[in-house]
């Protein structure tokens, strides 16, 4: 019969606090996984994706292209601003038609 192996869990806190004692440099990345009984390729999957959150949280909008929010917002100021127009030439059509039927009668 096979034995289902039981696999420890670590919360991101750890996992950052690991990962900053490989770099930190005091201790060599093979001392810091033997200590925590983790397998380096595991370290440096941790590592590498901390790093590469850390680079997304640097990125400023104009580095990204642009905040997928401010494509939106542009969209609906312009299309507030063509609701505003058509209104605005509704509003004038209107007072024209009363000043005509006002001189009609």
């Amino acid at each position: 019969m096979s034995e289902k192996k039981k696999y420890r869990t670590f919360t991101p806190d750890q996992k950052t606090e690991i990962v900053l004692a490989g770099l930190r440099g005091d201790r060599s990345v093979r001392d810091v996984c033997r200590e925590h009984e983790i397998a380096e390729t595991l370290y440096y999957q941790w590592r590498d994706r901390l790093l590469e959150g850390g680079k997304e949280a640097l990125h400023t909008s104009r580095d990204k292209g642009k905040d997928p929010r401010d494509a939106e917002l542009k969209d609906a100021r312009k299309r507030i601003a063509q609701l505003e127009r058509a209104l605005g030439k509704k509003t004038y059509e209107l007072e024209i038609a009363g000043k005509l039927l006002a001189d009609w009668e």
